[in-house]
């Protein structure tokens, strides 16, 4: 009878043992579980971290992206202002030559139109016709207008000419024309640009 009950004894204590080691490395698994789901959540979040830090990166590219664009295109697009817009009567006189096509004191009076698109800013020289005879690229800086002019490469006889007005009022701009043949020669005007009649306010 001893005997029975130290063998019931020793079989409650191995199931105990046993159910013990169960329940612990049950507790062990749960807790390793949680740990694996905290360190899960952990990468979630670093990686939303991680997609919101992206998507504030393109957003400020794309804003200076943007700003860039409209800097350009504010650059590049330009008008003349409306007091220079339009045609104005130019009048020439030699005061400086050493070239042959030119002599001191020689006069001559055209039309001149200041243009814009998109891109460039301009000026025909027009004959007595209305018809274009030569067209000039302009810079205006604001105090001054600079109207340059060269022939084609190509042709036999180079000749360069430059107007620079420094002198700006609405119905009045005077300044410089200078015009510079093969580079071997060069002669000087005084130049006045004046508004026609029909253009000046009343």
């Amino acid at each position: 009878m001893k005997s029975t009950f130290s063998f019931l004894t020793f079989l409650l204590s191995i199931f105990l043992l046993v159910g013990c080691k169960g329940k612990n490395s049950e507790d062990q698994l749960r807790q390793r579980e949680i740990d694996l789901q905290l360190r899960i959540d952990s990468f979630a979040n670093v990686e939303k971290e991680y997609h919101e830090l992206l998507q504030m990166k393109d957003s400020i590219v794309k804003a200076d992206s943007l700003r860039l664009v409209n800097d350009s295109l504010s650059s590049v697009v330009k008008f003349w202002p409306q007091h220079l817009a339009g045609r104005w009567n130019g009048r020439l006189v030699c005061t400086e030559s050493d070239c042959s096509d030119y002599v001191i004191g020689d006069q001559r009076v055209d039309t001149w139109e200041f243009k814009s698109d998109s891109l460039n800013l301009y000026a025909d020289l027009l004959n007595n016709k209305n018809q274009i005879v030569r067209t000039y690229n302009a810079a205006f800086s604001g105090n001054n207008i600079v109207l340059s002019f060269k022939t084609d490469p190509s042709v036999s006889k180079k000749v360069a000419m430059q107007t620079t007005l420094n002198e700006i009022m609405p119905d009045k701009m005077k300044g410089i024309h200078t015009i510079t043949i093969d580079n071997d020669c060069t002669a000087k005007f005084t130049v006045e640009f004046t508004r026609p009649s029909s253009n000046k306010k009343q």
